[in-house]
């Protein structure tokens, strides 16, 4: 084994040859994979065993995950102040995962006969958990990194150590979550909160194009994924939802006499008069011109938009 690209930061050097290292004792193992920024990997697997997986990101890797067919992450990583997601798979949950760029993925396999003893830890074992919120847990995250360490450094304390602190850090783990009731439900990718936050990026930025990849990172989703999560939230793509934002913009600027009608289209985004034509007929039923005559004085409601 190579382990000379021992972890450095949080996912390892983004610069890393791909390395996994890996140890069994009689009840359990550990493996843990470095990949650099151009490698790619898909894992599949439907074990007896409890898996307990954890991700450590570098900036500009994706990784998906799905369990028993369900999807259950889908995330692109744009800072290193990124979560470290992890997952707990109970024996027979099938597990299906894609991971592209540079990062590290941590491995513990349990003989779950082996946590029998406490009705806690057998209980949560049971059940599948992705999470986020470990990290806050401070011996679970101690547990952790020595873990990463030991197989950076070629197991030097061997196996029994691991033994003992993968058992340590699954029983934390339990007592952790089971508290704060965390469990996997089939993920609702927005929630309001990013929802809102996505929202607010597009009102603040209707003068400029903004891309999917830029939408995604902000919520540190991938691209594809974010645009159908929008899709289903909002009832419409993130770049037509753009669109009437603008078209809403323009409706208001054209209350103000003073403004032409190339000053609005440039103002909210649109690169010419003729695009704002466009896009307003489409979406109001009339030009921006016969808008803004109607609204003038005298006029109490705004033109409808015409019958077909």
């Amino acid at each position: 084994m190579n382990h000379s690209q021992a972890p450095a930061g949080d996912g390892g050097p983004a610069n890393v040859v791909d390395v996994e290292e890996q140890l069994s004792w009689s009840n359990g193992s550990v493996l843990m994979k470095t990949q650099g920024a151009d490698s790619s990997c898909q894992r599949h697997f439907l074990r007896k065993d409890l898996a307990i997986g954890i991700l450590f990101q570098n900036p500009g890797s994706e990784v998906n995950w799905r369990l028993d067919s369900k999807p259950a992450l889908a995330k692109a990583w744009t800072s290193t102040m990124g979560s470290h997601d992890l997952v707990v798979l109970p024996p027979g949950c099938e597990f299906r995962a894609n991971c592209r760029g540079s990062g590290q993925g941590l491995w513990l396999f349990i003989d779950p006969q082996s946590v029998l003893d406490d009705h806690r830890v057998k209980s949560f074992a049971e059940r599948a958990t992705v999470d986020c919120s470990w990290t806050k847990d401070r011996l679970a995250w101690t547990v952790v990194s020595e873990i990463r360490k030991e197989c950076a450094n070629g197991f030097p304390r061997g196996p029994m150590f691991l033994e003992n602190t993968a058992t340590m850090f699954l029983t934390e783990l339990a007592y952790f979550l089971e508290d704060g009731g965390s469990r996997f439900e089939p993920i609702r990718a927005l929630d309001d909160t990013k929802l809102r936050m996505v929202v607010e990026y597009i009102e603040t930025n209707l003068h400029r194009n903004i891309t999917l990849t830029e939408l995604s990172g902000l919520v540190e989703l991938t691209p594809r994924y974010f645009c159908g999560a929008f899709k289903q939230a909002m009832g419409r793509p993130p770049h037509q939802f753009q669109i009437e934002q603008r078209i809403e913009r323009a409706k208001t600027l054209l209350h103000e006499p003073r403004l032409s009608l190339i000053d609005i289209a440039l103002t909210v985004g649109f690169n010419s008069q003729s695009h704002l034509n466009d896009y307003f007929r489409r979406v109001v039923g009339v030009t921006p011109a016969r808008y803004r005559a109607e609204m003038r004085p005298g006029k109490t409601t705004p033109p409808n938009k015409p019958s077909s």
